[in-house]
Order: C-alpha cells, then sequence, then structure tokens
C-alpha cells in the first residue's frame, strides 16, 4: 500500500458524515419551492383582485358623479327654496314694522273731545285714540296665522335636512376614501412589482437545487470511497500493477478532498438564498396584503355605494315633497302678507281719514261762519227796512189818519213785521280748535305729497 494514494478512513468517514449532514439542506429547498408555489398562487389571486378592483373602481368614480350631480341638484333646490323664504321674511318684517309703526301713530293720536260731547257718548276722565277702533283680535289671528306657517317652513327644511345631511356626508366620505385610494398605488402596478421578486425567487430555487445536486453527488462519491477504504485494511490503495485504477483513485481522493472543504460553504450558501427568498417572501406578502387592503377598501366602497343608491331614492322623494310643501307654505305667506299689507293700509287710511274728519270739521265751521254772518247781514238789512217802514207809516198816519175811518183797515196802525231765523233740524258742529284742525291740513298734505291715497 502506497502513502502516495492511501487515504485514512477516519478522513473519508468525517467527509462521509459531514456528505450526509448537508443533504438535510434538502429541507431549504423544500421551502423554498413552497415559498414560490405560495407567491404564484398570490400572484394568481393578486391579478384576479385587480382586475376586479379596477372595474369597481371605475364604475365607483362613475357612480360617484351621478351622486353629486343629484346631490347638488338637490341642495340648489333647498338653497333656492331658503332665498325665497329669506325674502318673503324680509317682506314680512317691512310689512310688520309699517303696521307697528301705523298702530303707533294710531296710539298717540287722541280722538277729539268734541266729538264724543257732540255725540254725548264721552266718558269724563277717559281720553279715546284712535288705537281703540283697531281690532286687535284680528292683527293677532293674521301674526299667529303667519308664526305658524312661518314654523312650518323651519319644520318642513329640517325635515328635508334630516334625510339630505346623511346622503352629502356619505358623498364626502366615498369621495375621500376614492381620493386616498387614488393617492396610493395602483393594484396593477403591485402586481407588476411582484413579478420581478418571483422570478428573483425561481431563480434562487434554480440554484439551489443545482447546489443540492452537488451536495447529493459529492454523498454518493463519498459512500463510494468509504466503501473502497473499509474493504481494505489501512485505507484505500490501487492494486499493483493497475495504474489506471490507481490513477482514478488518485482523481477520486482529490475531487474529494477539494468538494469535502467546499461543502459547508454550498450549504451556507443554500441557507442564505432561502433566506433572501424567505426577506423577498415578506416583502411580497406585505405587497399582497396592500393589494388584499387596496381590493377590501374598494369592496368597501361600493357597499356605500349601495347604500348611497338607496339613500337618494329616499332623499329623492324627500325633495319632491319639500319643494311641494315648501311651495303651498309660500303662496299661504303670500296670501297672508297681502293681507297684512292691505290691513296696514286700512290703519293707514283710517288715520288719513281721521285727520280728513278734522279738516271737515274745519270746513264746516267756516261754512256755518258763512251762514251765520249772511244771516246776521240779512236781519241788520230787516232792521233797517222796519226803522224806515216805521218812520214812513207813522208820516202817513200823520198824514192822512185824520181822514181815514179806522175800520178802513184794521191794520192800519200795525208796526212792520218781525223776522227770525230758526233751524230746521237739531245738528251741532264740534268745536274743534282751529290749531288742530291745521295740523291735520299740514299731515294731509304731507301725506299727498308721499302718495298715500286721500278719501
Amino acid at each position: 500500500m502506497s502513502t502516495s494514494t492511501q487515504r485514512n478512513v477516519a478522513d473519508l468517514t468525517n467527509w462521509f458524515l459531514n456528505a450526509k449532514r448537508s443533504l438535510n439542506s434538502v429541507t431549504y429547498c423544500t421551502r423554498g419551492n413552497e415559498i414560490i408555489t405560495t407567491t404564484r398562487n398570490s400572484l394568481i389571486d393578486a391579478s384576479i383582485m385587480s382586475s376586479r378592483a379596477s372595474f369597481l373602481q371605475s364604475g365607483i368614480k362613475d357612480e360617484l358623479k351621478l351622486l353629486q350631480t343629484a346631490n347638488s341638484v338637490m341642495e340648489n333646490q333647498r338653497e333656492l327654496v331658503r332665498k325665497d323664504f329669506q325674502n318673503s321674511l324680509g317682506m314680512l318684517d317691512e310689512a310688520d314694522q309699517r303696521l307697528d309703526e301705523t298702530l303707533t301713530t294710531l296710539r298717540r293720536t287722541e280722538v277729539e273731545g268734541a266729538f264724543s260731547a257732540v255725540e254725548g257718548t264721552g266718558e269724563e276722565g277717559q281720553q279715546r285714540c284712535l288705537y281703540d277702533f283697531v281690532d286687535e283680535d284680528g292683527i293677532e289671528n293674521l301674526k299667529s296665522q303667519l308664526k305658524g306657517v312661518i314654523d312650518q317652513v323651519q319644520e318642513t327644511d329640517e325635515v328635508f335636512e334630516s334625510h339630505l345631511d346623511p346622503f352629502t356626508v356619505l358623498i364626502a366620505s366615498i369621495t375621500e376614501s376614492l381620493s386616498s385610494l387614488s393617492k396610493k398605488s395602483a393594484i396593477p402596478d403591485l402586481v407588476i412589482a411582484i413579478r420581478p421578486s418571483l422570478e428573483l425567487m425561481e431563480e434562487h430555487a434554480s440554484v439551489m437545487a443545482s447546489l443540492l445536486e452537488s451536495l447529493a453527488k459529492h454523498y454518493d462519491l463519498c459512500s463510494l470511497a468509504l466503501k473502497r477504504a473499509e474493504s481494505h485494511d489501512g485505507g484505500i490503495s490501487s492494486q499493483e500493477g493497475d495504474p489506471e485504477t490507481e490513477e482514478d483513485i488518485a482523481n477520486m481522493l482529490a475531487v474529494l478532498e477539494k468538494d469535502a472543504g467546499e461543502v459547508d460553504d454550498v450549504v451556507n450558501e443554500i441557507k442564505e438564498r432561502l433566506d433572501e427568498m424567505e426577506a423577498t417572501g415578506i416583502l411580497v406578502e406585505r405587497t399582497l396584503q396592500d393589494i388584499g387592503d387596496h381590493y377590501r377598501a374598494v369592496l368597501a366602497l361600493l357597499e356605500k355605494m349601495h347604500e348611497g343608491q338607496s339613500i337618494l331614492m329616499d332623499c329623492t322623494i324627500q325633495s319632491k315633497d319639500f319643494v311641494q310643501k315648501q311651495n303651498d307654505n309660500q303662496r299661504v305667506i303670500a296670501e297672508r302678507l297681502d293681507e297684512l299689507q292691505r290691513l296696514t293700509d286700512h290703519y293707514v287710511l283710517f288715520g288719513d281719514a281721521y285727520d280728513a274728519l278734522l279738516v271737515e270739521v274745519g270746513r264746516r265751521i267756516a261754512v256755518q261762519r258763512q251762514k251765520d254772518a249772511i244771516i246776521q247781514e240779512a236781519l241788520a238789512q230787516i232792521d233797517m227796512l222796519n226803522e224806515r217802514d216805521l218812520n214812513e207809516r207813522e208820516q202817513f198816519r200823520s198824514e192822512y189818519g185824520d181822514f181815514l175811518p179806522s175800520d178802513i183797515w184794521p191794520g192800519l196802525s200795525d208796526p212792520p213785521g218781525a223776522y227770525t231765523v230758526q233751524r230746521m233740524d237739531a245738528w251741532e258742529i264740534p268745536e274743534i280748535k282751529q290749531g288742530v284742525i291745521e295740523n291735520a291740513m299740514t299731515r294731509r298734505a304731507a301725506a299727498i305729497s308721499s302718495g298715500v291715497r286721500q278719501f
């Protein structure tokens, strides 16, 4: 047995045992294949989710535009109704303020006591004003009706708001969620990002399989060498006179020795490649999780869209009811506003009519004074005629009385006839101070210049 070709059985045994242990790397390869299989299946699922999510997301965008348009239409309708209502409130406030100002004027306008004295209706110590003739119950009833319809308008608006606000909030939520999804990477991009990782895994798996195959060959060679060594007492040696066998054995031992030194490195490389696959698998898993989260978020949005469609149907019904009720309310408000304005006009004209009454009293006083002047003048002229007549009668009797018998005309000695002026009907004109009448005339002149209709 030569020492150059002889190998210690102990070395061969160590190589064999190490080679056998290295075959445990098959678990690494198995795990690598599992990772690849899982990744492939996940990629298929991701591709399916990608196509579905893209289709659904596109549909959600289109449907969202319809919901937004419908919401805008209903919001605009509500805003128009609100503006009309606010305009009506402004007109009501103006009319109510005008009525209050008119009633205040009536409260401040005292009825001349001379009117009550003439009619015999005056109560001692009680001063009347024009407001005493106002129908307070009628005014309060009209204002109560207005308050009722205003409350009805507000109640109708609140009912519609309770239906429209959730719809508006839901649309805002869907819009925000959709915007958030759009800012993230699209699912197709994530799917594309996985493919290089899968290709890298497949490359690692292929190399690992090759390395495992080389370990298996090394194990087979170690097993063969150990069997030959054990067939000789001292180790492995070539048979004398068989140079080919001697050379083959030497080459085999050289390969064994070289490979034995690389076994641990090969095992480590397989493990390192598996570690890289595991790390890549974790990244892929996270990406797949993102894809799944994105897909589930799209499904959640789809559920919200279904909810939005249901709410839209309800809001559409409520919108029609809202517009109809508010139109009815506006019509009632317009009618009550017209009543309020006509009532105010009535009391404005009532105040003006009272001033006209004062002016009329002044006119009648003036006429009566003219009549009295005419009567006094007529009576004075009659007195003058009577005095002249009396003188002429006396002169006649003085000249001819002695020659005329007394019974020729019994009325010859009668005095001139006396006259009196007597009123046919019992009537009196209230004694109104001239200053009061002049103030009334001034107010009427101001009313005429401002366009208020006069009696």
